[in-house]
C-alpha cells in the first residue's frame, strides 16, 4: 500500500475541481518548476521529513511522480527551472521562521534549514539531477517568485503557464502559487508530487488537514490541482 493511493482514489472526493485555468496546456507557453525536493524534507533522514497525514503523500512516494512529470516536460521541449530553500546560519534572513519554527532553530549555524549544513549536490534528493542549463534558484522565502529570477524567466521565455511539482503544499507551493496568480500567471499544482507540513497530529481524518486545505484553496481560488497522470496525459 502507497501513501499516494488516497490521493489517486479520492482526489474528487475531497477536492471539489473545476472552472479551470488552464484547461489545455501549450508546451510553446508552459515552464515547470521543480519545487524544493531537497533531503530535508524528502528523504527519510532528513530533519523536517514528511510522512503521510491526514493521506497525503509522504515524502518518499513524491520522488516517482516528480520524475515522471519532470520526463515528460523534458520530451516536450517544457523548460525546467529547480529552486531550493534555506536560511543563511548567521540569522540575517531567518525573519520570522526562527519564531514559528523553533524546532529547526533557524537562523542558527547548527540549523538543518542553514545553508552550509547540507553541501552541494546533498541539498537535493539523490534522484533530482538538473540538466545543463536548467536553472537552479536559491530562496529564502516561501514563494519562488520572491527575490528570485523566476519571473524573468517567465517573460524571457514567453510563457504564461507554470506547472509546479515539490515541497510542500501548505508552504511553498501555496505561496507561489498565490503570488503567480497575482502575476496573471496559470498555475497547475501536482497533487501527488507534494506533502502536506510536517506536523504532530497524525490522526487528522482522510482528507483533511493542512495539505488538502491548501490544495483545495488553490483549486478553488489561484490555479489547477492534477495527478500526475492527469497532466501527463494533457501533455500529450
Amino acid at each position: 500500500m502507497s501513501s499516494l493511493d488516497f490521493t489517486y482514489d479520492h482526489i474528487d472526493d475531497v477536492l471539489p475541481r473545476g472552472a479551470w485555468v488552464a484547461p489545455t496546456i501549450d508546451p510553446a507557453r508552459t515552464m515547470l518548476l521543480v519545487l524544493d525536493v531537497q533531503n530535508l524534507i524528502v528523504s527519510e533522514s532528513g530533519a523536517a521529513y514528511v510522512k503521510s497525514v491526514g493521506g497525503a503523500p509522504e515524502g518518499k512516494d513524491t520522488i516517482e511522480p516528480i520524475k515522471r512529470v519532470l520526463e515528460a516536460c523534458r520530451d516536450k521541449g517544457i523548460p525546467v527551472v529547480w529552486s531550493l530553500w534555506g536560511l543563511r546560519p548567521d540569522g540575517m534572513d531567518a525573519g520570522l521562521a526562527k519564531a514559528k519554527w523553533p524546532g529547526l532553530d533557524c537562523g542558527s549555524p547548527a540549523s538543518p534549514a542553514s545553508w552550509g549544513n547540507e553541501s552541494g549536490d546533498d541539498l537535493l534528493h539523490p534522484e533530482m539531477k538538473p540538466l545543463d542549463g536548467e536553472p537552479v534558484m536559491y530562496k529564502h522565502r516561501f514563494s519562488s517568485f520572491y527575490n528570485t529570477p523566476l519571473e524573468e524567466y517567465l517573460r524571457e521565455n514567453d510563457r504564461d503557464t507554470l506547472i509546479i511539482i515539490g515541497v510542500t503544499s501548505a508552504n511553498c507551493m501555496h505561496a507561489t502559487t498565490i503570488d503567480g496568480w497575482n502575476k496573471n500567471y496559470k498555475i497547475i499544482c501536482v497533487a501527488d508530487t507534494t506533502t502536506a507540513v510536517p506536523a504532530p497530529n497524525e490522526d487528522q481524518p482522510l482528507g483533511y488537514g493542512q495539505h488538502w486545505e491548501a490544495l483545495r484553496n488553490i483549486q478553488m481560488n489561484y490555479g489547477d490541482v492534477l495527478l500526475s497522470t492527469e497532466l501527463i496525459e494533457k501533455l500529450k
